[in-house]
């Protein structure tokens, strides 16, 4: 049975996010297009050595705005089970 890939909009302090799964197997990882000035973002689940789970982007160095965009993404899923 194929995944079907998740496509969706959010939105923060004005600024659309048009978020894109991509199929890239044995992880999660989203394409975030912002509809400001701002480059767009590859963000993923990873884990560390302590088995703890966190959100970076791909390529690393915008950390801190992946782990948003990861927790905005978090929420959504969340609100999308009830």
């Amino acid at each position: 049975m194929e995944k079907t890939i998740a496509s969706f909009e959010l939105e923060l302090n004005g600024v659309k996010m048009n978020v894109v799964e991509l199929n890239i197997p044995g992880s999660t990882a989203f394409k975030v297009s912002f509809s400001s000035d701002r480059k767009p973002i590859v963000v993923a689940r990873a884990t560390n050595a302590d088995a703890a789970r966190f959100w970076t982007s791909i390529p690393e160095g915008r950390q801190k705005e992946a782990e948003g965009v990861g927790k905005l993404i978090e929420e959504y899923f969340k609100s999308q089970r009830h």
